[in-house]
């Protein structure tokens, strides 16, 4: 039974990303070593139980990367517009097959892996990210399974694998998800339908757009650091690297921003979103059934999830940094008219007077970031008052933290198990353990995969809000303290 099985929880792996088209060979390098950390990491686990214990191994989000592989214009698959010409197919049910097809000729040895650990007895749970949304379609997940058997998975195997298209949860144990539908950048406005019911197509969230246009435009740059950038930092980029590049910036940045505007009007399509709605409510309904949670629950906690950005004209307004640009014209013509207007002297004195003016006012918005991503510290506390779940863990945002909540309870962040600049090795290949005890509340332990095992991860490090509990020397849970 799975519910008595020890669980490992890993998040974020990225498998696919190094197929972006002109990905640095340090980004290469990096899925590379994940890949084979992680095969390594199946294998130890496949034929090591704790108590005799099968394990259950949830992938809580992101394990492929859907977002960056291209996929160009065939007869089988059409371009239908100019921008899918130049960039390729966009995200969605046409091309999902296709991308997931790409992705595991990439990984075969990895499929072979996962089905070896299948079979052993042990089972895998695949939850859904939002780089891998196209695991939501049964077309992507049938091809996913074709590639499982081809890797050798037989039919007992192929069962102990499955697609979860929100959550597991293992009531008086954990509840585990990947967390981007608490990131207003990375949510979609109905996240178990995702996509325009006309052609298939993905609505584009801040995410998926930067993916496709600035990334594809300077594939140099760490996808997985960008949300700390300013928009003045993307410009002092761009012109570091000379006049073509920052052109080049300058109008990645332009499609990025069009492609946000075009999905606010999709917003506003009464009959295309309330398609998408109904499809959404009877998906919240099938995926409660399945995954042991009374319905209201789960309407309860679908409602903590964040509107995407581009619902709102005033929060995407903020993001591409209109009310700056604004701030600086209305500046500009203020200086202009008074110049035109006044005598000399009157029209400096008043010039300056309008620069300081900018000034504070570009103060008082704030730093800007090209991308949003929710501290999802308020969300776990909620949603430990809506299930039976002493362990509440979520992926997506890369950075391990963990705490206790208000009331008994706690927070994990599992991380990511990404190598890359961000977080980087110090910080990366960490993984969640949860034993289930009977009577008494689970064990959790935030660990790191190092040295060819699993070792306790070091809380003595800067995990920005982690706790570490007195005199403990890494991430294990004591409920004495907690409850």
């Amino acid at each position: 039974m799975p519910d008595a099985a020890n669980i490992l929880v890993v998040s974020d792996l990225h498998f696919g990303e190094e197929l972006l088209p002109g990905a640095t060979a340090e980004r290469r390098r990096a899925i590379d070593l994940g890949a084979e950390a992680f095969r390594d990491f199946l294998r130890y686990h496949a034929v090591r139980r704790i108590d005799g214990r099968p394990w259950r191994l949830v992938i809580a989000g992101d394990l492929f990367d859907f977002m960056s592989v291209v996929v160009p214009s065939t007869r089988e698959l059409p371009a239908r517009s100019h921008d899918e010409r130049r960039f390729g197919l966009s995200r969605g049910i046409r091309a999902g097959v296709t991308r997931m097809a790409r992705i595991c000729e990439n990984h075969k040895p990895l499929l072979a892996e996962m089905v070896r650990f299948a079979a052993a007895g042990h089972s895998i749970d695949i939850v859904v990210g939002n780089h891998d949304i196209e695991l939501l379609d049964p077309g992507t997940v049938a091809e996913l399974e074709r590639h499982l058997r081809a890797a050798g998975a037989d039919d007992r195997a192929i069962a102990r694998i499955r697609v979860q298209p929100w959550f597991v949860y293992v009531p008086g144990v954990a509840w585990i998800e990947h967390g981007h539908v608490y990131d207003e950048g990375c949510s979609f406005e109905f996240n178990l339908a995702p996509c325009d019911p006309k052609d298939g197509k993905l609505v584009y969230n801040a995410d998926y757009a930067a993916t496709r246009y600035l990334a594809a435009s300077v594939p140099e740059i760490d996808p997985h650091g960008i949300e700390e950038w300013s928009f003045w930092g993307y410009l002092r980029f761009g012109w570091d690297q000379g006049a073509r590049s920052f052109g080049r910036l300058l109008l990645a940045y332009a499609r990025f921003s069009w492609s946000l505007i075009a999905a606010r009007a999709l917003h506003q399509s009464f009959r295309r979103r309330d398609r998408r709605r109904r499809a959404h409510r009877e998906r919240l309904a099938s995926v409660a059934a399945e995954g042991g949670l009374p319905l209201d629950t789960a309407r309860s906690i679908d409602r903590l999830a964040r509107t995407p950005l581009t619902v709102s004209w005033r929060r995407l307004g903020r993001m591409l940094q209109l009310d700056r640009f604004a701030n600086l014209i209305v500046t500009a013509l203020a200086i202009l008219v008074m110049l035109i207007a006044l005598p000399l002297p009157f029209a400096l004195l008043g010039s300056a007077g309008a620069v300081l003016i900018a000034h504070g006012v570009q103060r008082w918005l704030g730093k800007h970031l090209v991308t949003s991503q929710l501290p999802m510290r308020a969300v776990p506390q909620r949603l430990r008052k809506l299930v039976d779940a002493p362990a509440v863990v979520f992926g997506h945002t890369h950075d391990p933290r963990w705490q206790p909540l208000r009331g008994g309870g706690v927070y994990v962040n599992c991380g990511t198990w990404l190598p890359a600049t961000r977080p980087g090795l110090r910080r990366c290949f960490t993984h969640v353990l949860i034993q289930p005890r009977a009577g008494v509340l689970p064990l959790v332990e935030l660990r790191q995969w190092r040295e060819g095992g699993s070792q306790p991860f070091d809380a003595s490090a800067d995990l920005g809000a982690g706790v570490t509990a007195p005199g403990a020397a890494h991430a294990v849970i004591d409920w004495t303290e907690v409850a």
